[in-house]
Parts: structure tokens; sequence; C-alpha cells
């Protein structure tokens, strides 16, 4: 039952009571902006729930609370949605540049058409937050590129101080991350929609074909140089042995130094999903699109719990690891990562390719070494002009190189590496070759001995090379 002061709040004082309900809710609005700036100085960090919270608080608000009770039960309400109903990782749902800029540092982008049409999203940070000054005025570039099922995103979801873009950065570096085509920033073409098949009719060779010359002639274009420094991992690597070992154009004169993070050359010895499909399916199967389709790769649940079930059989990791294609392909065990980020890498991986991609990588299994794609033998004979499938010849190569590569790796599997790669590679141009201990595939780029271990030496590398010339 109302008392007299409640129906003169209701009839004389309606007006009165609705601007104190106003207030309270620019109070929410007021301490939900708190609490957005509070962590990262200067950078406002973006709410999923703001929009539906702050909808409800109106709601709320629409009745007249005028007992004292009730203004207390609400300002508990308010101060409760304030402190937890947010997302815990803002990061999860956020681009490459807009993480970048959350932390401090200035974000570009770039869009770069391939010869074939593809249309790529680059992502550069510029400077760092140091003063730090080159001879000539001019920073070096360090181009960064992702590996299978991956993006740009990969060099800076760790904090700042152990990611390679941040570290970089602040080092006085200008810095580039490459996007291949098909994943979440490259998926634009000038004439096909992703919604085509004919969209995602492309594999690593198109990669170290188009791509990458693509993003490579951008960057110096922009930056006004005439070559950079090239930091890649996993397939990042794979498509600049492939694109160096068939350079016809002058395109290695380009790049300065070769950083090989996790470096494939052969995947014959690996484990994970693609060994687990290789073996699965008989020698002879070739309906791969059959299974997996003919576009973008997003393979049906049965196989992939199937997969999950024997790959994870055994192995003490989080689950959500185990239901994450990245993880199956490159192994999901390791005791470098920062358990708190594990939701973030997942939220931005798999990143997106096409399944004539991975049907290439499942050729390179069986085959042992690193053959171009194989159409069968009529498409040989019309993209190669013969029956047989050719193969890279990484002898070719003659720029410096300098190898990363751990003994606990699935994908960049160490007997490979040393039974492959190493005797394929000019040994002349070999410049440094580090095996790391307890290093899986996925430890190279957010593993928490990375920095000390990997970017710090290479960030001395590069600064004595361009002191010295």
């Amino acid at each position: 039952m109302l008392s007299s002061r409640d129906d003169n709040c209701l009839s004389a004082q309606s007006n009165l009571c609705l601007h104190e309900n106003n207030v309270l809710l620019n109070i929410f609005r007021e301490s939900q902006t708190i609490r957005e700036t509070s962590t990262v100085v200067g950078v406002t960090r973006p709410r999923r729930f703001s929009i539906k919270a702050t909808c409800l608080i109106t709601h709320l608000l629409s009745f007249h609370f005028t007992s004292f009770r009730s203004r207390v039960f609400l300002g508990v309400f308010l101060l409760f949605f304030t402190v937890f109903c947010h997302d815990p990782d803002p990061e999860m749902h956020e681009t490459t540049p807009q993480i970048i800029m959350r932390w401090g540092y200035p974000a570009m982008i770039y869009d770069v058409t391939t010869d074939d049409g593809y249309i790529l999203e680059l992502h550069r940070i510029p400077y760092g937050k140091t003063n730090v000054t080159w001879p000539g005025g001019k920073r070096p570039v360090v181009f960064m590129q992702h590996g299978l099922e991956c993006a740009s995103d990969n060099w800076i979801v760790n904090l700042p101080n152990q990611s390679a873009g941040f570290l970089f950065a602040d080092a006085g570096f200008d810095v580039w991350l490459g996007n291949f085509r098909g994943n979440t920033y490259s998926k634009k073409h000038k004439n096909l929609k992703p919604s085509h098949s004919a969209f995602w009719e492309w594999s690593w060779d198109e990669m170290a074909k188009y791509d990458l010359p693509a993003m490579i002639n951008k960057a110096l274009e922009v930056s006004g140089q005439d070559h950079l420094y090239y930091m890649g991992h996993s397939q990042g690597t794979l498509t600049m042995f492939s694109r160096l070992s068939n350079d016809t154009d002058g395109f290695g004169d380009k790049i300065r130094q070769f950083h090989a993070l996790a470096p494939v050359g052969a995947v014959k010895h690996i484990k994970g999903l693609l060994k687990f499909f290789a073996d699965y399916f008989a020698p002879e199967f070739d309906g791969w699109f059959d299974v997996f389709g003919s576009g973008e790769f997003t393979p049906n649940n049965w196989i992939m719990k199937l997969a999950a079930d024997s790959i994870c059989a055994g192995l003490k990791v989080e689950s959500d690891l185990c239901d994450n294609i990245l993880f199956l392909i490159a192994g999901p065990e390791s005791n470098q990562l920062n358990q708190t980020r594990v939701p973030i890498y997942v939220s931005h991986t798999p990143a997106g390719t096409s399944t004539q991609n991975i049907v290439h990588w499942l050729q390179m299994v069986r085959h042992g070494g690193t053959p171009m794609y194989d159409y069968g033998t009529k498409g040989n004979k019309k993209h190669y002009g013969q029956s047989n499938v050719p193969a890279y010849d990484f002898t070719n190569i003659k720029r410096p190189m300098y190898l990363y590569w751990g003994d606990s790796d699935w994908l960049a599997d160490p007997t490979d590496i040393q039974e492959f790669l190493l005797p394929h590679l000019n040994p002349s141009y070999i410049v440094a070759n580090n095996k790391l201990a307890d290093y899986n595939h996925l430890d190279f780029i957010w593993g928490l001995r990375a920095p000390d271990d990997i970017y710090k030496p290479i960030i001395d590398l590069v600064r004595k090379d361009v002191l010295n010339n």
C-alpha cells in the first residue's frame, strides 16, 4: 500500500522522481565508462553486453523507485552489472588493429590486390612507444607472416612484452603483418565471392606465387625501402622457401634476412590432425573434396570428433584446445602458453583456409617432400605440362636463412627438419640453425619463452645488420 508521500511522488512529483532515476542511469553509464578505461589508460574497451544491459536498466528505470529500500536495491543491482557483467576478455571479439590500438600502439590497414585478383589486408604498426632513431631516418621494415589456419593477430595476442609485433615496434622497427588469402581478413576478390567455389581453388602454391610478392611489394612501396627482414611461422616459412626456390624475377633481392620459425619443408613424420586424415583414408583415396567440401575448410563434426578423440587420447590438455582445428593440427600440449590468454587464442583461430590447401598438405604427408599441388594426371599436364607433379628445389635458395625449430613440434617435426629440410638447403646460406628444447609448434608465436629465446635475438641480428650496412 502506498504512503501519502508515495502518492505525491507518483502524481505531483513524478517529474522529479524520473529525474532522480535518470541520474541513476547516468551513474551506471559513468561507472561503465570507468571500467572500460581502467585497464589500459586511454584505450576504450568495447562492451558486447552494454546494449542489452543498458536496455535492461532503462526498462527497470521506467518504474518509479521511490522508497529508500528500492533505491538501495537498484544501486546494488547497478553495481553488480558494472563489476561482473562484462566480457572478461574483450580481445576475443576484436580485430588485429583494434587489439593493437587497445595497447596504445598505432595501427594502419592496407589492401593489396594479387595478380590473380585476391584482395589481401595488411596490418601495420609503424612505430612503437620508444624513440629509436636510425641512420637515414627510415625505420627498417620487419614483415611477419602467419602460419596455417592463422592470421595477423598471431603476432599481437599476447601481452605487449610477450608479443613479437609489439616487441619489434618498440625496438624501432616498422612492423608489417601479412594475411594470406582466405583467412579472416583476406576473403575478398575482384570478381569472385567466398560463396563461389571458384574463390577457394588455391593452395599454398598460390600464396607463395602471388600473395607474398604482392604483400612485400606493398610494404616496400609504402615504406620507401628496397628490402625488408622477413619472419615467417609454419606455412609462412613453407611459402617463402617455395617462392625463393623459384625466384625468376628478383624477388629474393627484397629479402635481407629470412627468419624461419617452426620451418616446414616436408611433413612425412608429423603428428596431429593432418597425419590422422592421411592415415585414416587409404593411400589411393582421392575423395577429399567429398569429405571436406570444395570451398572453405570446415570439416563435418563427425570426423572432427573422431579425430579429436584419437589425437587427444591420453593428453592432459584443456578440452577447448582439443575442439580447435589449429591446436589439433599443431599440437595442444605446451608448458609455455599463458593460460589466461588461451580463450583469446581459440577465439581467433582457426582463421580460415581452403579445402584445396589442406589437401595439398595431405599430399605432402604422403609424398614425403615438397611437391606442388597434384591435380591428377590430366590436371598436371594442363598446369605443369607433365603428368607427374613437380617439386620445389630448395637448393636454389640464395638468401640468408636463420632457422628456429623445436624438439616437441608436431607440424615442423624435428625428424623432417633433420632428414629433409636441412639436407635440401644450401648450407652456405644457413646463417643460424637453432634447435630449441621443449618447443611445440605454437610456442614460437605464443610461448612465454619466445621473447628471450627468439624475438630479442632476432632484434639484435637485424639491428646489427642495419647499423653495419
